[in-house]
């Protein structure tokens, strides 16, 4: 298993490469390649031009939730390729998101629509249930419950249902579980509903030692006392490997750093080789 990250908010030792406010990795198993997320602009596909890794035949697409940084890659993945790949996201996908604090009012998704996909031939898989199986050691996870009382809801993301802003906890963002020799590595997006649950929800509906965490962790606005719970979480669950990055923050990626053993800042064309 080969996860590279295609793009982030920091650039790593490849000065070649760009980087942006955003998340795309390419992940490489026995019996699938998929991108996990496309970023903001489409600049994952110089990249990954640059980096010698094929996206002209790839089959799967997870877009983790519907936010800009997280998906504004696709139609320049499908106008450059027009290939024929089944994307995979939530149900509440096109449901318009918004971030309203105050007077100020932006709108957070995507740059296309439904009918841009079906227009294009393009299969979509909308996950509603908890669990699906994407291969022989990956699974999508969704629908995440709340079980703790220190990650509360971001109280100014909403999404917006006919005339209505309804406030978005995030739930249906997914995750992936990749099985490895050593336990469960998830691998997340932005981790809006709070990585601690996160974790909490995938140990406990599969039972598996979790072994690492990849992708953003969303602390970088956290309070000092969620960060000090979601740390001590991290220890009580034995967590060995961390590769953050994205809107981890860096308060928390500095702690990581210095505690952690197993820990690397998975920034712009960084590899990780998973057994």
């Amino acid at each position: 298993m080969k996860i590279t990250t295609l793009i982030e908010n920091e650039a790593g030792h490849n000065k070649e490469l760009k980087n942006e406010f955003g998340l795309s990795l390419f992940i490489e198993d026995e019996d699938i390649s998929l991108i996990f997320d496309t970023g903001k602009s489409g600049d994952f596909i110089f990249n990954a031009q640059k980096l010698q890794i094929p996206l002209n035949n790839i089959k799967h697409v997870v877009l983790s939730h519907s936010h800009f940084d997280h998906t504004g890659g696709i139609r320049k993945l499908v106008d450059t390729f027009n290939n024929k790949f089944t994307l995979h996201i939530s149900k509440t996908f096109f449901e318009e998101k918004h971030r309203i604090t105050g007077v100020i009012h932006e709108f957070l998704g995507n740059n296309f629509n439904e009918k841009y996909i079906l227009d294009k031939e393009i299969n979509i898989n909308y996950i509603d249930t908890d669990e699906f199986k994407l291969s022989k050691n990956i699974t999508l996870f969704t629908n995440f419950k709340s079980l703790n009382n220190f990650e509360t809801p971001t109280r100014y993301y909403f999404r917006k249902i006919y005339d209505d802003y309804i406030l978005d906890s995030m739930e249906d963002e997914l995750v992936l579980g990749i099985d490895t020799s050593k336990g469960l590595l998830i691998v997340c997006g932005c981790s809006h509903i709070g990585i601690a649950n996160i974790v909490e929800n995938i140990k406990c509906r599969t039972q598996k030692k979790i072994y690492g965490i990849i992708g953003g962790l969303h602390l970088s606005k956290a309070s000092d006392e969620r960060i000090e719970k979601v740390l001590k979480y991290f220890d009580e669950c034995n967590i060995e490997f961390f590769g953050v990055s994205h809107c981890t923050g860096e308060k928390v990626t500095k702690i990581l750093r210095e505690s952690k053993k197993n820990f690397i800042y998975n920034n712009t064309g960084n590899t990780i080789i998973i057994n």
